[in-house]
């Protein structure tokens, strides 16, 4: 019976590899078009207790505020840069292997403590996009916010009804990051 098992798991486990082949093969063009893709890697920053709450990005050398970062952090904002790049087209392997490669560094992804109208602390994201070329950083995008209550700056109602007036998630924050900071990277990552 322990055999069973085991034959009908190693099964699955080979379609499960095979329709994923597939689908990076009907998806992403073709395994041909690697060629033509920028490639992507999601990192989470490595925090020890020696680590500064303000610390310089060993990539670009600009200035974060470091934080917690969610163990999920990597997988949730490398399937938002996915899912980000597929709504524009761009074609992407994962990993830094191509000559040009968009490099996501999270060094803050701290989820909201409370509920959709109040909280006793908002969520806070921080990262850095880089676009990487010939093992140089040729641009940057930071993204680094905490929800503020609209109060503290009137300015952004617009974004405050954006978010349907309420707390948003470390989700929804990362996925405004990422929509910001591909905004501005697009003609780079092509």
């Amino acid at each position: 019976m322990l055999s069973l098992i085991k034959d009908v798991n190693r099964f699955f486990l080979i379609c499960f590899v095979m329709i994923t082949v597939s689908l990076n093969v009907l998806c992403d063009g073709s395994v041909l078009a690697q060629e033509n893709s920028i490639g992507v890697f999601v990192e989470n920053m490595t925090i020890d207790k020696e680590t500064k709450k303000i610390d310089i990005c060993k990539y670009c050398g600009r200035l974060m505020k470091v934080g917690n970062i969610h163990s999920d952090a990597d997988k949730i904002m490398g399937n938002q840069v996915g899912v980000e790049l597929d709504y524009r087209k761009i074609q992407y392997v994962w990993g830094r292997e191509n000559n040009k490669y968009l490099h996501v560094y999270i060094y803050r992804f701290e989820e909201r403590k409370g509920g959709n109208f109040a909280v006793e602390k908002p969520a806070g994201v921080g990262f850095h996009m880089h676009v990487i070329e010939d093992n140089s950083v040729k641009r940057t995008f930071v993204f680094d916010e905490d929800q503020r209550p609209l109060s503290e700056n009137v300015l952004n109602i617009g974004q405050f009804f954006k978010r349907g007036g309420k707390w948003i998630t470390m989700d929804v924050l990362s996925q405004e990051g990422i929509e910001k900071g591909l905004n501005l990277l697009a003609d780079d990552l092509k």
